[in-house]
């Protein structure tokens, strides 16, 4: 085929491309992060009937009214009109080859032709994305053709997927993990700290008073050949965990890409309706504004490495028959758990994990407001006969870092021993 004279007319940063560029063996899939609502490409063609010859050849549309210059004169058109298709095969194109660009699919494609067009006409084709999801990875792109005098000759909409290469998802480096543990000083968060160090993961110890039990956790780790650093952040501020992330930065030479929402505690017991709602804000603020905060802070960080693991630490009792005098605490955990499905969502496109580790009752400081007998009872209750201790908590964080954790994500995993089945 005489290939047709073409240009494209790249806008916003968009790569050029030509017709007769020759595919790369190892092509690379399009960058999606890098496209934006507003980015357009434009393609000019100018027909000539060695286009309709092939076009007609390839798809068996030998409609005379395309093909037959003598049928064409006896309709008002006078002569041969160019197949409507043929257009939507060079949109195809800029799709493919520009817009996104290689890896992407068209799913949904809605084309209207308010005019014809004819051998010899100039027809400039413009896409432009009208929308973008990254949950889905897909593009809304309006199109828009006009002919040399200015017509509207083609026009509408489709969407399109900007497909992944699998085959380049690369576990992030033992030695690049970076975990940031709030609450890190003491009982499931000292546990977590040093479990993932054990795992060589460079450890930042969350604390907020106990400075003590922080440095204790640090010095266990180093002596044991690990790398942790102390730092003391209130998470529910802002501006206090901004200057803990950089500091952390500036240590391990990278950026946090484990997270472990652990900071809170277990409010005292207390019915209903002696709960205020003050209590209920502080136990929000608590366990879901200081996991919020820290999310904030480092998410865009791991989005740029298009790796992370972020890990919340509930409860299974927000899940299962919950212990009396407890609603404050439950109503802040069971937000944390729907944050996690909510960020589970939005973030798995860039390569990140959330999940929630849900303890029930522990073997730990924090629970010792409760009665011996209730301890004892909540264990008879349990299938493995026993209560968790901070470890369990620990060897399940440290799994779903881990490769075991590579392809889960949204989910509540109990630590509980089968108390919530």
């Amino acid at each position: 085929m005489t290939q047709p004279t073409s240009s494209v007319l790249p806008m916003n940063g968009l790569s050029n491309w030509r017709t007769d560029e020759p595919l790369v063996q190892r092509a690379k899939f399009a960058s999606f992060e890098k496209i934006g609502v507003g980015d357009e490409v434009q393609i000019l063609k100018t027909i000539a009937a060695a286009d309709l010859d092939e076009f007609a050849r390839l798809s068996g549309d030998r409609n005379p009214l395309h093909m037959d210059a003598e049928f064409a004169g006896r309709t008002h058109f006078q002569r041969r009109v160019v197949h409507g298709m043929l257009l939507a095969n060079y949109v195809s194109a800029l799709v493919g080859m520009h817009c996104p660009g290689p890896g992407a699919l068209w799913s949904q494609q809605a084309f209207r032709w308010p005019a014809p067009v004819f051998i010899g006409d100039h027809v400039l084709l413009t896409l432009k994305v009208k929308h973008k999801s990254v949950g889905t990875r897909t593009l809304t792109i309006e199109v828009r053709g006009v002919n040399q005098d200015g017509r509207l000759v083609m026009d509408g909409e489709g969407v399109v997927t900007a497909l992944e290469d699998v085959s380049n998802k690369v576990e992030a480096c033992v030695t690049e993990k970076v975990a940031f543990v709030s609450g890190g000083s003491r009982g499931i968060g000292a546990a977590i700290c040093q479990a993932l160090a054990e795992a060589g993961i460079s450890v930042v110890v969350n604390y907020r008073r106990d400075e003590n039990g922080a440095e204790e956790v640090c010095a266990g780790i180093r002596n044991r050949g690990g790398r942790a650093l102390a730092i003391r952040a209130d998470v529910t501020d802002n501006s206090s965990l901004t200057a803990a992330m950089q500091e952390a930065a500036d240590c391990f030479k990278h950026s946090i890409n484990i997270l472990v929402n652990n900071a809170g505690s277990v409010p005292e017991s207390q019915p209903f309706l002696q709960t205020t709602w003050d209590q209920i804000q502080t136990a929000i603020d608590t366990h879901v504004k200081g996991a919020y905060q820290c999310c904030q802070a480092t998410i865009p960080g791991m989005i740029e490495g298009k790796w992370g693991r972020i890990i919340n630490i509930g409860s299974s009792f927000a899940q299962s028959a919950p212990l009396p005098n407890s609603t404050a605490f439950l109503v802040a955990k069971a937000a944390l758990q729907a944050m996690t499905r909510s960020l589970a969502t939005e973030l798995g496109p860039h390569g990140i994990c959330v999940n929630t580790v849900s303890p029930g009752v522990l073997e730990t400081s924090t629970f010792a407001g409760l009665s011996e007998r209730t301890k004892k009872v909540q264990a008879m209750q349990t299938p493995l006969r026993r209560l968790a201790t901070p470890s369990d908590v620990a060897a399940a964080v440290v799994a779903l870092c881990g490769d075991a954790g590579r392809f889960v994500t949204g989910v509540e995993l109990p630590v509980c021993g089968g108390v919530q089945m």
